[in-house]
C-alpha cells in the first residue's frame, strides 16, 4: 500500500510544500490507514487528524469524534475538530455533508492550519464514483470520477489502493477503526451500489471490475487534463466573458470539429458568471444546435440560462438579469462621461482648434467633427426606436434601426447603443451614432476651422 501512495504522491508532485500535513479522518478503515501511512511516509512533517462530527448518528458520530482524537494522541498527531449539524441545512445529505467538509478543508488551509490535506478515497471509491456516473449518462469528464488533485491542495493518495489492501495494511499495523453504520443503509444510492449491484457484476462479469473502472478513470483524467489546455486556448476565440454575460462567436465555433464544438459550450456554460446547474447531454446539444442553426436569430431556455442568437452571436444571460437600462445624459465638451451598464466604457470629447491638427487623425478611428456648426448643447443617449439621421457620406436619411440590419448589430447591443444629440440640431436631433459617424452636416470638411473629436475609450485608458 506504502509502494502505491509514494507512487501516485511522486506522479502528481503532492505534498511539495512546507508545513503541516493534514489528513481527513472519520473513523472508518480508510481514512484511519491514511493518516498512519501520511506519518511514516513524511516522518519529517507534521501530520494532523482533520475530523468534522455531522451530527447525524448522536451517540455514534461522538464515538467516531473520541476515538479520532485519541487515534491521533496515540499517533503523535495534531487534530482539529469541528461540529456541525448537516441535517439542518436540509435537502441531500450526502452533498449537504461533502460541502461541510470541503467547507471546513477550505478553512484550515485559507488560516494556515493545514498546507495540504488529503482525503482517503480508494481505488473501490473511484469504481463506485466512475459506475454511479456511467448510469447517470456521464462523458468523458463523468469518465474520469475523483480526481487525485483537488483545488490545488487538497490531494487524493489512495486512488490506487484497493479496499482490501486497507485491510490489510491496518491488521498489519495493528490498527483499530470505526464501523459507520450508515454505510449500509440502502437509502443511500452509493450503499445500493457498493452493496447490492457492483458484487453482482464482480461475480457474473468481471472480477477485477474495480481496478477496470480506475483504469477507466485514470485514461479520462488524462483526456480531461488535455481538453481542459485545448479548451482553455479555444475558450479564448470563440467566447468573449463579461461580468454578467458571455457572447459566443458563432463562426469560430462553427469551424470546430464536434467535439469541440461540445466541449467549449459545456465549458462556457459551467461559468461562474452564469450559474448554470444540472447540465446534461441534450442542453450542450440544444445549444450546439442555436449556434449551428441557419437562421441568424433565435432562443434556448437552459437551466438558470437564456441563450439567444442574433446574427453571427449568441449571448448566454442568466434567466431573470435586468437589461442594460436607457440613459439620456449631459454631454460636456471638453469632457468625458461613462456609458452605464457598458463594462465602464468612456465618450471623450474634446476640442482641436486649428483644421490642420483635425486633417491628422484617422476618420476611421476617431469621430471629427465641425465645431463651428456643432450645437453646443449636447447630450449623449441611449438609441431609441424611431431614431434617423444622414450619416455623413450618403443621399438621405436612414432609420438606425435599418442600419442596425444592414450592418448585423446584434439585438442584445442596440439598446444602450450610445447617440449623440442635440434639441435643436438638424436631421431629428442627431449629431453622431457609434459605428455609424456624425451626421452629414455636422462633420468636418477640409474648410473647417475647428474640430470635435468624440472618442470611445475603455475607462483604463482614461484613468477612470
Amino acid at each position: 500500500m506504502l509502494a502505491k501512495l509514494r507512487k501516485r504522491i511522486d506522479r502528481e508532485r503532492m505534498f511539495a510544500a512546507e508545513g503541516t500535513i493534514g489528513a481527513a479522518v472519520s473513523g472508518g478503515a480508510d481514512s484511519v490507514a491514511l493518516l498512519h501511512a501520511l506519518r511514516a511516509l513524511f516522518p519529517d512533517r507534521e501530520i494532523a487528524a482533520v475530523h468534522l462530527n455531522h451530527c447525524l448518528r448522536g451517540e455514534e458520530s461522538d464515538a467516531d469524534e473520541e476515538f479520532v482524537r485519541k487515534l491521533a494522541v496515540k499517533l503523535g498527531c495534531k487534530h482539529f475538530v469541528r461540529r456541525e449539524d448537516v441535517a439542518s441545512a436540509g435537502g441531500n445529505l450526502e452533498r449537504a455533508g461533502r460541502r461541510a467538509r470541503y467547507r471546513f478543508f477550505e478553512e484550515l488551509l485559507a488560516g494556515g492550519s493545514c498546507s495540504e490535506i488529503a482525503t482517503g478515497h480508494t481505488q473501490s471509491d473511484q469504481a463506485e464514483t466512475v459506475l454511479f456516473r456511467l448510469l447517470r449518462g456521464a462523458c468523458g469528464s463523468g469518465l474520469s470520477g475523483v480526481w487525485p488533485v483537488y483545488s490545488e491542495r487538497i490531494f487524493r493518495p489512495m486512488l490506487d489502493v484497493t479496499r482490501g489492501e486497507v485491510l490489510e495494511y491496518l491488521e498489519r499495523s495493528g490498527l483499530d477503526w470505526r464501523e459507520d453504520a450508515s454505510n449500509s443503509d440502502p437509502c443511500f444510492a452509493r450503499n445500493r451500489l457498493r452493496h447490492g449491484l457492483l458484487p453482482q457484476l464482480r461475480r457474473e462479469w468481471n472480477s477485477n471490475l474495480d481496478s477496470a473502472l480506475a483504469h477507466t478513470a485514470d485514461w479520462a483524467l488524462e483526456e480531461e487534463r488535455f481538453w481542459n489546455r485545448r479548451i482553455a486556448a479555444l475558450s479564448e476565440r470563440c467566447a468573449e466573458h463579461g461580468s454578467a454575460e458571455i457572447i459566443l462567436d458563432v463562426r469560430e465555433l462553427q469551424a470546430l470539429c464536434v467535439a469541440e464544438q461540445r466541449r467549449v459550450l459545456l465549458a462556457v456554460l459551467r461559468d461562474p458568471a452564469l450559474g448554470c446547474s444540472n447540465l446534461g447531454f441534450e442542453h450542450v446539444e440544444s445549444l450546439r444546435a442555436l449556434v449551428l442553426a441557419r437562421c441568424g436569430s433565435g432562443v434556448v431556455e437552459l437551466p438558470g440560462v437564456c441563450a439567444e442568437r442574433s446574427f453571427g452571436h449568441v449571448r448566454l444571460r442568466r434567466q431573470g438579469a435586468a437589461e442594460r437600462a436607457p440613459y439620456d445624459l449631459p454631454l460636456p465638451v471638453p469632457g468625458q462621461v461613462a456609458l452605464p451598464g457598458l463594462d465602464r466604457c468612456v465618450i471623450s470629447t474634446r476640442v482641436l482648434e486649428t483644421a490642420s491638427a483635425a486633417m491628422l487623425y484617422d476618420r476611421n478611428a476617431i469621430v471629427l467633427l465641425d465645431w463651428d456648426r456643432v450645437p453646443k448643447s449636447l447630450r449623449l443617449r441611449s438609441w431609441r426606436d424611431g431614431d434617423r439621421y444622414r450619416p455623413s457620406g450618403l443621399d438621405s436619411p436612414k432609420k438606425i434601426k435599418d442600419l442596425f440590419q444592414q450592418s448585423r448589430i446584434s439585438a442584445w447591443n442596440r439598446a444602450s447603443w450610445p447617440v449623440v444629440a442635440s434639441d435643436d440640431a438638424g436631421g431629428g436631433g442627431i449629431v453622431w451614432a457609434r459605428a455609424f459617424g456624425p451626421a452629414d452636416e455636422f462633420a468636418v470638411r477640409p474648410t473647417s476651422q475647428r474640430a470635435l473629436v468624440v472618442e470611445e475609450l475603455r475607462a483604463d485608458e482614461t484613468g477612470w
